[in-house]
């Protein structure tokens, strides 16, 4: 596996796209070619228009690869060419690919028709089945397949099951007499065998009449064991990585009721460590997360702390359109504090200079006795100070524990003469805010 290889990244995102799109050309090819051959089917109209199709969709791919159009795991970096001697980056059409790759690209049936080869069916299918060859090219997709969605995942596991079945299937049909059957009963019950005999379960009810179809299907039930084995082990493992988090959180939690309940900790105060508690663990995945971030340079722990800011910031509506660029300008100036519960955060008559964003918690706005906002996670106050020397007219007090980030003044216009939209998206905000207040004070 080849970790420096992001496939969400954006620079990749055309490739792997098209690596999609070839994927799904190559299981067609896998599940069509090799049963043409089994049963001889003889070439139509049809057949050749479909056969076009996957043909350009090759073609295409060779283009692509000519003009390096494509960002690929497969091209490694320096440092694992020399790991990994096996595979070698170098240019596209010197490489064994580019002929096989452009050879097996050609519509053969189509060129025979055109020119009146008249080639019989089984010599068109031998060389469909050539293309056979392109599978080596889904390789790719195994080097990245721990950081593809569990969708897809389970789409490219179960593709892989069903070619392995059809392949032996195809190999069956084309050792064992067909008899009266037709072409779709014949292939159902050599699927039947298939996995009957892949799965170790054997029935007995079909079995091998000549001594080669005998020593294939020893092949298949040696093969099978493994097969079998590796198929189930993918999926156990996929199935404990999705639940793993979630358990390793119920237990922690399990844990923290225990503790409070021993030490008899009032349920308002449980409460409230639940509260924050449970906004910890959702905040990290395991609890190795610390010791995995503090084996890393501090240039490089830096950075990531910045990109946990951002996946707060980009949640709050004022900052949503940002760009990644000025977003993470933000992250930088921004300075977490705590707060404890009934602690002013500000208080009525303070000069303003910072406005500050909840990342957990909750706070109360409050003007003498009359309670006039209450805020929680995600959203903000306070910012009508970046925008103009302001008197707070308000009082903010944290209603339980509080994870703030406070974002000044000085901060504000150094990033808003760099992305000066973020400065009129505060403007509009102020203006509004301005307009209600007086609105308020008429109507009083």
């Amino acid at each position: 596996m080849f970790y420096d290889y992001n496939p969400s990244a954006k620079e990749n995102r055309f490739s792997m796209i098209w690596m999609g799109i070839l994927s799904l050309a190559i299981i067609w090819t896998c599940l069509e070619a090799p049963l043409s051959f089994a049963l001889n089917i003889k070439i139509e109209e049809h057949h050749m228009w479909i056969d076009a199709v996957f043909c350009a969709i090759f073609l295409i791919d060779v283009f692509l690869r000519l003009t390096n159009k494509l960002h690929l795991p497969e091209q490694l970096s320096k440092a694992d060419r020399l790991s990994f001697k096996e595979f070698k980056h170098e240019p596209y059409h010197k490489t064994k690919w580019f002929p096989i790759d452009l050879i097996t690209s050609l519509p053969i049936d189509i060129i025979a028709a055109m020119f009146g080869l008249g080639l019989p069916a089984m010599v068109l299918n031998a060389i469909r089945l050539a293309r056979l060859v392109r599978v080596v090219k889904l390789r790719s997709l195994w080097y990245i397949i721990d950081f593809l969605p569990k969708a897809f995942k389970i789409f490219f596991i179960a593709a892989g099951v069903t070619v392995t079945l059809h392949w032996i299937a195809c190999g069956w049909m084309m050792l064992t007499p067909r008899g009266a059957a037709d072409n779709i009963s014949y292939y159902i019950v050599s699927l039947y065998w298939a996995v009957t005999t892949l799965t170790t379960v054997g029935y007995g009810d079909i079995t091998p009449a000549t001594n080669l179809s005998r020593v294939y299907t020893m092949g298949v039930m040696l093969v099978g064991v493994g097969v079998y084995g590796v198929i189930i082990g993918n999926i156990s493992r996929m199935m404990m990585l999705a639940d793993k988090y979630t358990e390793e959180r119920k237990e922690k939690m399990e844990n923290l009721q225990e503790y409070l309940k021993h030490y008899n900790i009032p349920q308002s105060l449980q409460r409230q460590v639940f509260s924050f508690y449970s906004h910890i663990l959702t905040k990290t995945i395991t609890q190795e997360d610390s010791k995995i971030i503090n084996d890393l340079p501090q240039a490089l722990q830096n950075e990531l702390n910045i990109y946990f800011k951002i996946k707060l910031i980009k949640n709050v509506h004022i900052f949503k359109d940002c760009s990644t660029p000025c977003l993470k300008m933000i992250a930088e100036k921004l300075e977490q504090t705590f707060h404890s519960p009934n602690e002013y955060i500000i208080r009525k008559g303070d000069t303003g200079v910072e406005m500050f964003i909840i990342g957990h918690g909750e706070v109360q706005v409050t003007s003498g006795e009359q309670i006039i906002a209450e805020l929680k996670t995600g959203q903000f106050f306070g910012e009508i100070a970046l925008i103009e020397d302001t008197i707070r007219n308000a009082d903010v007090q944290s209603r339980a524990y509080c994870d703030l980030y406070t974002f000044n003044k000085n901060d504000f216009l150094e990033v808003t003469a760099m992305y000066p939209d973020l400065g009129e998206k505060f403007q509009k905000i102020y203006k509004k805010r301005r307009t209600d207040r007086d609105d308020d004070q008429e109507a009083a």
